[in-house]
């Protein structure tokens, strides 16, 4: 998919920053690796303020973005055991997990890793569809990015591929990755972010791009939440067993009706 002719990329940012700083644009006077190294880190930090805003009002505090928050799948199986790597750009799980449709199971809940672990060591049930799930860091020496795992009980004793929500870190942006997230319509945030990072480094003050900044990051949010959604899983029949007499009566998944109309 093509990106939009009104989206900023790496190489607008680090121009419009350099002609700010005095250095030129970077194209009729080249820049000297000390200034280039200069611009890049200014610009990269721009961005990271975006990923996640600071809190310059009540509006931005602890915001997290919609397009953050992409949506996976995880198989897990009999062969896999109960423990599974996670994604590289995995910072946390956002709500449950869900079975496939057809399965009609309860989501799998996330609780505290103590609580599953203890859980493993207690309890009398060793397989079966996990109920639970935990997240947590694996151990790290530092000389890569720390991963993340998760565990679940009780250990599968099938194959099912789960659905989930999770936030995502980004990588740093470079010639062959020059497009910030959030489309086109979030680039004048990205730049004023970059040059009130240029404002504060360099003129050592809070002044006309960090107001700008703070302006179009309160837009940016409340435009966000507007388009924000969470992911529900399964919303037909639960899961049960044919040792609850009301649970035999179900034959279908029930009925999801809004405003009197069927779903």
């Amino acid at each position: 998919m093509a990106e939009s002719s009104l989206s900023l990329a790496w190489s607008d940012f680090k121009s419009e920053v350099g002609w700010y700083l005095g250095m030129g644009r970077g194209v009729s006077v080249a820049w000297t690796a000390s200034q280039l190294s200069e611009i890049s880190g200014i610009v990269q930090s721009g961005i990271r303020r975006v990923y996640y805003p600071p809190a310059m009002s009540s509006q931005t505090v602890g915001y997290e973005w919609s397009w953050l928050r992409p949506t996976s799948t995880l198989a897990i199986s009999v062969a896999g055991g109960y423990d599974y790597d996670l994604p590289d750009d995995f910072g946390r799980l956002i709500g449950e997990l869900n079975y496939p449709a057809s399965e009609y199971r309860n989501p799998i809940s996330v609780i505290a890793v103590g609580k599953l672990l203890a859980l493993r060591v207690n309890s009398d049930l060793t397989s079966g569809a996990p109920r639970y799930a935990a997240t947590r860091y694996k151990t790290s020496t530092g000389s890569a990015g720390q991963k993340q795992e998760i565990l679940f009980w009780p250990t599968p004793d099938a194959s099912w591929t789960l659905l989930y929500e999770y936030e995502a870190y980004n990588g740093a942006l470079s010639t062959s990755y020059p497009y910030p997230l959030g489309g086109m319509q979030l680039s004048e945030l990205y730049l004023e972010s970059c040059l009130a990072v240029a404002e504060s480094r360099i003129n050592d003050e809070i002044g006309q791009h960090a107001q700008q900044f703070n302006a179009l990051l309160i837009d940016a949010i409340a435009r966000d939440r507007k388009r924000g959604a969470q992911l529900y899983g399964q919303m037909g029949k639960p899961e049960c067993s044919c040792e609850d007499s009301r649970c035999c009566t179900v034959t279908r998944p029930f009925a999801i009706t809004y405003k009197g109309i069927v779903l």
